[in-house]
């Protein structure tokens, strides 16, 4: 199992455009991180931040 995604890889899970992948990129609490000059997203992270989202947790929006 993977542990990370690529930005491509995280467009097509959450569904949605790489552009807004990176705006999701500039929010402290989106799982990204950098290595060299890469950025990654953890697989586990995305799912906590999801979860978040839908629950309307600590930062989430309803709306996403």
């Amino acid at each position: 199992d993977k542990l990370t995604y690529s930005i491509t890889e995280t467009a097509q899970v959450l569904g949605i455009s790489r552009p807004k992948v990176y705006d999701l990129l500039h929010r402290d609490d989106f799982p990204a991180f950098h290595v060299g000059g890469r950025i990654l997203v953890s697989v586990e992270g995305l799912r906590r931040w999801v979860t978040s989202q839908v629950s309307g947790a600590e930062g989430g929006t309803e709306n996403g």
